[in-house]
């Protein structure tokens, strides 16, 4: 995916877009996500690592997290003394982006890999065209959320 160009995108509301189907280009507004995130109070996480769902290489991945797992704590007793040892906080329901425009949505019962031709939101549905031309989903994150 590359950056936005000045006045490329379709609507103020596009998060990723294809402004030409024939070069299947890609261009993705990374600033607008984080700032969707941040005004509905979702956590925003950006970092690379292999999903062997979508590649198998590394890429850089785009992260909107809606909840979180409980934290796992595991005790342990060490010469009398007893020691508690606590893992990350472990993203429940998410939708995460890669650097190709390969989604993940994650819900409380599903867990979906899209290829984004569109996505853009209304409020707190994401609203996703996927590149097989079929496939439509609105997605609204608040049913994700705790």
């Amino acid at each position: 995916m590359e950056r936005p160009s000045i006045g490329s995108k379709p609507s103020s509301k596009h998060i990723v877009w294809t402004p030409d189907p024939k070069t299947d280009v890609k261009r993705f507004d990374e600033q607008y996500l984080r700032k969707w995130c941040r005004h509905f109070g979702f956590d925003f996480e950006q970092y690379s690592r292999v999903d062997h769902k979508r590649a198998d290489e590394s890429r850089t991945q785009y992260q909107c997290v809606f909840s979180y797992q409980k934290d796992r704590t595991e005790s342990i007793e060490i010469n009398g003394e007893e020691w508690s040892i606590a893992a990350e906080k472990t993203p429940r329901t998410f939708v995460e982006i890669d650097e190709e425009g390969v989604m993940r949505v994650q819900g409380w019962s599903t867990d979906r890999i899209i290829d984004v031709k569109q996505l853009w939101h209304d409020g707190t549905k994401l609203l996703i065209e996927a590149t097989d031309g079929d496939t439509r989903l609105r997605v609204d994150v608040a049913d994700l959320t705790p």
